[in-house]
């Protein structure tokens, strides 16, 4: 049996009466975790879900989105996660090309999570059940739709896990592709634990366990893979916050004696530029902290040299993805941190750094960046195509641009693929274009990534107008704020009378970039 749910039911085994979670006033044991995990388990199984199927989970970080993750994988079902930021459409696509048979949802009204889920719910027949947590308003009908509570009430409190096999899949993540639509990265049982064990063995937890801030979703592969299940691997404690903020998570770290922390870079700017934060919280934290790491986004060796010079702490960067698990490349310990770098290859994994040709660079040199090892996922869900372009003889191709020195300490130098990073979330041009095309005043529309003081890269548009018509930026940045995930939708819109094309019809992006560093240096 190589069932990811045995995760969290040996910690529950060793150490039941530690703490496993914390959500404001609430405190959960490993016990109490597991056996809820159990009930969802049961609750599911009565509904008719089981080994196979695939259960869609859309929930921001709270303790019900471990119990219900680990509670479908104790079925021998499939975690579908969908992303709390989405929009309706954007949810029904991933639930109707999952083939998901039920879903559960935060319902709370302090998120638009929960009345995107119904809608998109009610579009997609083959998703015959739902199931809201803290349902609000009209979600829940009572037969197809009910309340979390329903699912779970009465249940036993164990459940003796399917077993499944290694390579069987656990998890699909949906992730955006070049050609606008997200694929499912399919990642199996091994590819978690493997994961979780290579950053275990490189950095083994405390006595006592670890203590982790959760501020990074649990539905994006980072939070996933190296908070949520290393920290319970190491029967740690996992302290929730549903939405992230500078000074709260100072606070929290502080009165949780929190010694370590994850998170993307835009968020280490936030702590530092914080006026909310004293000196005797400063003074408290380089005393507490001994290491942060960043991801999901480039770190600047900048906001690396700030952050030491300000908490006397580390600041380690990784790599990865989410076809990779998604830890491929990281520092190994905290006394071989080098400024800029993302580490080296994790144990069991093989890196390559190749040209066009496919052949390896001389040291030094940068190329593409390939992963073979343990971390690749099993493919793209109904996408053999796609999956054939990103696994070759058994290599990721990641798209991304990197060297590697002599000491085999990896840099990523840039992008070969036209994905954005917004905040440490991945955006690509063409699922962003290809929902703008569909506003009645569009013709035309390419999507670029400009230079952002805060959020790393900003999404702006270039657009024409369909004949006869005008547009207004400012109603087409509203539509699509409805229409689009909230780190998607373009904040800049540029309207042009047409757009400079190269011999086969694509967009010259690189023109209209050149035109705006032009303008930008205009006197």
């Amino acid at each position: 049996m190589f069932n990811l749910a045995t995760n969290l039911e040996s910690a529950a085994a060793e150490w039941p009466n530690r703490e496993a979670v914390v959500f404001g006033d609430l405190r959960m044991s490993y016990r109490a975790l597991e056996q809820e995990a159990c009930r969802v388990a049961s609750g599911l199984s009565q509904a008719g879900i089981g080994r196979g199927d695939h259960v869609a989970l859309a929930c921001p970080n709270r303790p019900e989105f471990i119990a219900a993750y680990f509670g479908i994988l104790k079925l021998g079902a499939v975690v579908v996660c969908v992303s709390a930021l989405l929009r309706a459409r954007e949810i029904a696509w991933q639930l109707d090309h999952s083939d998901a048979v039920a879903l559960i949802a935060y319902g709370g009204d302090d998120m638009s999570i929960g009345s995107a889920s119904r809608e998109a719910f009610d579009r997609v027949p083959g998703c015959r059940k739902a199931w809201f947590i803290k349902a609000e308003g009209d979600l829940v009908d009572g037969e197809s739709t009910e309340p979390f509570e329903t699912l779970t009430q009465g249940q036993a409190v164990t459940f003796r896990s399917v077993s499944t096999q290694a390579e069987e899949t656990a998890v699909i993540l949906y992730t955006s592709g070049t050609t606008g639509k997200p694929k499912g990265a399919e990642l199996t049982h091994a590819n978690f634990m493997l994961n979780v064990s290579i950053m275990a063995r490189a950095r083994p937890a405390p006595e006592g366990g670890s203590r982790s801030l959760v501020v990074l979703p649990m539905f994006h592969i980072m939070a996933q893979t190296c908070i949520m299940h290393l920290g319970i691997f190491n029967a740690g404690l996992l302290v929730l916050m549903q939405r992230f903020d500078p000074a709260e998570a100072v606070r929290l770290i502080l009165a949780e004696n929190i010694s370590g922390f994850a998170g993307v870079p835009t968020m280490y700017r936030a702590i530092l530029d914080c006026p909310g934060i004293t000196a005797e919280q400063q003074a408290a934290l380089r005393r507490q902290l001994v290491t942060v790491s960043a991801g999901g986004a480039s770190v600047p060796s900048e906001l690396q040299r700030e952050f030491l010079d300000r908490f006397e702490t580390p600041m380690s960067n990784g790599y990865g993805a989410t076809e990779t698990s998604p830890v491929s490349c990281f520092h190994q310990s905290n006394s071989d941190m080098r400024l800029g770098s993302i580490g080296t290859a994790a144990w069991g994994v093989e890196l390559r750094i190749v040209d066009d040709a496919g052949k390896d660079v001389p040291t030094g040199e940068a190329g593409e960046l390939l992963v073979r090892g343990h971390c690749v996922m099993k493919g793209y869900y109904k996408d053999s195509e796609a999956t054939a372009l990103a696994i070759q003889d058994g290599w990721y191709h990641s798209g991304d641009l990197a060297r590697m020195d002599e000491d085999a300490y990896v840099y990523i130098v840039g992008r070969k693929k036209e994905m954005i990073i917004r905040g440490g979330f991945n955006v690509y041009p063409a699922e962003v274009e290809a929902t703008l095309m569909e506003h009645p005043d569009i013709g035309q529309a390419a999507v670029v990534g400009v230079p952002h003081d805060r959020n790393g890269e900003e999404i702006m548009a270039f657009v024409t107008a369909m004949p006869g018509r005008q547009i207004d930026t400012d109603g087409v940045i509203a539509w699509a704020r409805e229409a689009m995930a909230s780190h998607k939708y373009p904040r800049i819109i540029a309207v042009r009378e047409s757009l400079p094309l190269g011999p086969t019809g694509k967009v010259l992006k690189r023109a209209l970039l050149e035109d705006i560093n032009q303008e930008t240096a205009a006197p």
